[in-house]
This record gives structure tokens, C-alpha cells and sequence, in this order.
């Protein structure tokens, strides 16, 4: 992660360096104090700050807090937000306002920051300044301090001469960590080091009460992934007894003293004790087995289907790739015969794996289909952006950044007909 940070760096540094702006008329041209600094702290800041919000590792490279700040990369800022690099978001406009972790510029916004760059990145009158935005102290978490924290029970080491492992890490929630159950509302990931890729967890929840043996996701984290956060309503209940499995990957550079320890925790957050919650949620892949990436080829096609046989609502998606993946695309084929792009990403990022959490749950009714295509791409374009990637050899499904997978992941609930014009009103 951190080669993606100084990729990142590297290049609004090369775009600070690019060609002159046109000038522009100084009358009318934007300020940073009444019209640049209220769209940084609304798109920008939560991340461009210093101490700002690490998105699984991913730290930004300066803060956008203040002129002097700002004013050396305004050309640079300028250049990364008409190309729409920044803020970092990769579904396409058809799902606008679907998300509740869109990071997205308006039109208007993007033209102010260009007009104010290319007429010379004027300060303005420091009394149009809105005041600094004040942030809490979230102790390094990106949703605040959890209820509930689960750490690893014992360092784990990866070695000087290891590149690329996958260890799974299990232990127990006891009853002195959690004495009585409580239902989830959000679970974040902390990875303890830099050399953690991702991290994916399980949980096994033994019978309770009425509830029996169950599993379900105990979070993910990988570069640029957002937090799990489940409506009101909707969740899994933890308990005592629930063993926590933890498939660690940790990806690093290989040589003497680049080894390190790793003790990464998972966060949970509860609803309120009184919160009613109805609905279980699930998570799940519409991915299958037996596909193959020929060598050399730059546009090869993989697809999957599932049938939902009940009314069911989504509360996120997920695209996961590696190195080759180059896009994916979550489409729904509804029983009255019509279509919906549920998710349209077409240039895939695997530094910013980004989890589409929706505003309020998206309703599905029973009989819809929904297909996801997948385009990888294992030719030289890709072995000159990753040169680990042997593009001579055909590529199936494996657990290193070099192989490859295909997992559309769906997070959804299914729900009670009395529930269905409900959430189908709500519905984005």
C-alpha cells in the first residue's frame, strides 16, 4: 500500500510539472477563501488532513486544509479532480446518489476548482473563509471507537525472505469480552501494519435461546475498502462462544529486516439494547468455479448469475479482483421483464477495492436475476503496471495479488411480505 501511496504522490507531482493554464478573468474568477476551501472541506478533507482518515492504509499525501496548504497543488488538484481521479469513486454516474460512501464532485464544483487554478489560485478575502471543520477523535478508527474490540490473541511474524502469505488466525469472543449478546450495526477492520493487504473475517455463533449455530462476515478490509454498516433493523447477533476467523494476507518486499509483526483487530459496533432487529444479513459471492485467464489476452470476459427466489433487499456491493481485473458490472434482470444497472465500474482499481453500501436497502423481488461480467486483462499493459505478473502462464482462481479472482460479493437480507411496499418505496 504504501507503493500505491507514493504512486499517488508521484503523480500529482507530474501533473503539478504539466503544461500552462489560460488565464482567466481576475474580476470573476473564484477564491480559495469563499469558494475552493467549502468544497475541500466537504469532498477532500476527511482524508487530506493531517491525522486524516487512513482508508485501510490508504493515507493521503498532503493536507487540503488552508491556503498555504493548497495553493502548491493547485494545478495539481486541478488536473485530478477534471480527470475525476480524485476523489477517488469508480462506478460510473448511472448509480448517482445510490451510496451512502459515494466520494463524488458535482460538475459545478470540479469547473469552480478549474477556473480558480487556471486564473492563478487567488487567496481572496480571509473573512470569506467558512470556519475549519472539527473532527473527532475516532482513536484511529474510521467509525469511532468500537463498542467491542477483538484483537488477535498473539502476534503473528512474517519473515525477512516471505513475500506473499496467507495465514488464518481463530479465537474465541469470551464471556468476560461480551457478557451478554448484542445485536451488530457496523464492523470495521484494523489492520496492525502496513504489510497487511487484506484481511477477511468469519464468525460461527453457537446456539443461543432461540437462535441456533450460525455464521456469517465478520468484516473485510482492503485497500480503500469502507467499513460494514447495516441499517437500522438489520444485523447479526454476537455471543459469547463465537469463534472469529481472521484469513489474513500479508504482501511485502522480500530481504533482510523487512520482516514484521502483525496483530490486526476487529472493531464491532451494536444497535441500541431496545432496537428491534428483524432481519439477518448475509454475505456472498455470485462467482463460480472452473474459469481460466488465457495468456496474453487483454480483454477476457467472466460471468456469473444468481436467482433470488425470495424478496430480498441489498445492502451493499462488493467487486473484488486482482491486478488483471479491469472491470466489473452488476446488472438486474426483474420477473416484470425489465433491467436495472445495479453497478457499473468500468476501469476496476485494485488500490481502492471500494465496498458500494447503499443508501437505504435496494429492494429485489423474488425471480430477479442478477448477472455480474468481469473484463481481466493478462497482457503488457498490466505486466508494466504490475511487474510481478507472468502473462505467459493461463491464470485461474488463487489467493496471491499475482493470481486472480472473481468474486462479485452481495451483502442482503431477505424479508417478510408485509415488509415488501416498505422497502420497496425506500428503495433507491
Amino acid at each position: 500500500m504504501r507503493a500505491a501511496q507514493t504512486a499517488i504522490l508521484g503523480g500529482l507531482l507530474a501533473l503539478a510539472a504539466a503544461a500552462s493554464w489560460g488565464a482567466a478573468d481576475q474580476t470573476t474568477s473564484p477564491t480559495f477563501t469563499k469558494d475552493v476551501l467549502p468544497i475541500l472541506q466537504e469532498r477532500c478533507q476527511d482524508c487530506h488532513r493531517e491525522g486524516g482518515d487512513g482508508i485501510a492504509g490508504m493515507v493521503a499525501p498532503m493536507a487540503l486544509t488552508s491556503y498555504t496548504e493548497v495553493r502548491p497543488w493547485a494545478k495539481a488538484i486541478a488536473r485530478a479532480v477534471q480527470s475525476k481521479a480524485m476523489p477517488p469513486w469508480d462506478a460510473t454516474d448511472v448509480t448517482l446518489g445510490q451510496f451512502s460512501n459515494e466520494r463524488v464532485m458535482t460538475d459545478e464544483e470540479r469547473e469552480t476548482i478549474l477556473r480558480w487554478a487556471q486564473s492563478g489560485g487567488a487567496q481572496g478575502n480571509p473573512e470569506d473563509a467558512p470556519e475549519p471543520r472539527v473532527f473527532a477523535d475516532k482513536q484511529g478508527w474510521l467509525l469511532g471507537v468500537p463498542d467491542l474490540v477483538v484483537t488477535m490473541p498473539e502476534p503473528y511474524f512474517v519473515e525477512d525472505d516471505v513475500q506473499d502469505i496467507q495465514p488464518r488466525i481463530t479465537f474465541e469472543v469470551t464471556k468476560e469480552m461480551l457478557p451478554e449478546p448484542r445485536w451488530i450495526s457496523a464492523i470495521e477492520i484494523r489492520p496492525d501494519s502496513r504489510g497487511v493487504h487484506h484481511a477477511v473475517g468469519g464468525a460461527t455463533a453457537p446456539a443461543f435461546g432461540e437462535h441456533e449455530e450460525e455464521s456469517f462476515s465478520a468484516g473485510s478490509i482492503a485497500a480503500g475498502e469502507d467499513p460494514i454498516i447495516y441499517p437500522k433493523g438489520f444485523g447479526n447477533l454476537l455471543r459469547a462462544g463465537t469463534e472469529i476467523r481472521l484469513s489474513m494476507h500479508y504482501f511485502k518486499e522480500v530481504g533482510p529486516g523487512t520482516g514484521f509483526f502483525d496483530q490486526s483487530s476487529i472493531g464491532f459496533h451494536f444497535h441500541p439494547k431496545d432496537e428491534v432487529v428483524k432481519y439477518k444479513v448475509s454475505r456472498g459471492g455470485i462467482s463460480r468455479s472452473g474459469w481460466e485467464i488465457p495468456p496474453r489476452q487483454s480483454d477476457w470476459r467472466i460471468g456469473a448469475s444468481r436467482t433470488f427466489d425470495e424478496n430480498t433487499v441489498l445492502i451493499s456491493l462488493h467487486p473484488h479482483m486482482h491486478f488483471r481485473g479491469d472491470s466489473m458490472r452488476y446488472e438486474a434482470f426483474y420477473p416484470d421483464g425489465t433491467t436495472e444497472v445495479l453497478l457499473d465500474v468500468p476501469e476496476y482499481d485494485y488500490a481502492w477495492q471500494t465496498q458500494y453500501t447503499y443508501v437505504a436497502p435496494k429492494f429485489i423481488p423474488k425471480g430477479t436475476r442478477i448477472e455480474a461480467i468481469s473484463s481481466f486483462d493478462n497482457s503488457e499493459r498490466k505486466k508494466a503496471r504490475y511487474g510481478v505478473l507472468d502473462i505467459d502462464r493461463a491464470v485461474d482462481f488463487g489467493g496471491r495479488s499475482r493470481d486472480e479472482m472473481f468474486i462479485p460479493f452481495i451483502e442482503s437480507a431477505e424479508i417478510d411480505e408485509a415488509d415488501v411496499e416498505r422497502f420497496r418505496a425506500a428503495s433507491p
